[in-house]
Parts: C-alpha cells; sequence; structure tokens
C-alpha cells in the first residue's frame, strides 16, 4: 500500500530540542540524537531534511 502524500513537502522540517516523547517523533538523522523532528513531516520530504541539513556546509565550499 502506498502511503505517499503531498502534505508537508514545504522544504523545510521543523527541528526541535525536545524529548520526542510524542507520538510520531525520532531522532533526527545526523544530530546524534539531540534533534527530534515528526517522522511523518521527515518521511513526506526527506531530501529537504537532508538539503536543510547539509545547506551550512555546501556555503562554506
Amino acid at each position: 500500500m502506498d502511503k505517499k502524500s503531498d502534505d508537508g513537502k514545504s522544504g523545510t522540517v521543523a527541528q526541535t530540542g525536545g524529548n520526542g516523547s510524542g507520538t510520531g517523533n525520532m531522532v533526527a538523522p545526523g544530530t546524534g540524537g539531540a534533534v527530534h523532528v515528526p517522522r511523518d513531516a521527515f518521511e513526506a520530504n526527506t531530501k529537504a531534511y537532508f538539503d536543510n541539513l547539509h545547506a551550512k556546509d555546501k556555503t562554506t565550499k
């Protein structure tokens, strides 16, 4: 069953320093566990998450 949706494809994934105890949150990849993101927002647009994560690296090259 395909669960793709157009929801949450704004290009930005909300990041918080919360404890991630809410249903649907996950440890954000590449943060060492310091940041949690909503799983559905991450899965809706993983490319945007990683683009934003590495944006500062791209500007320093």
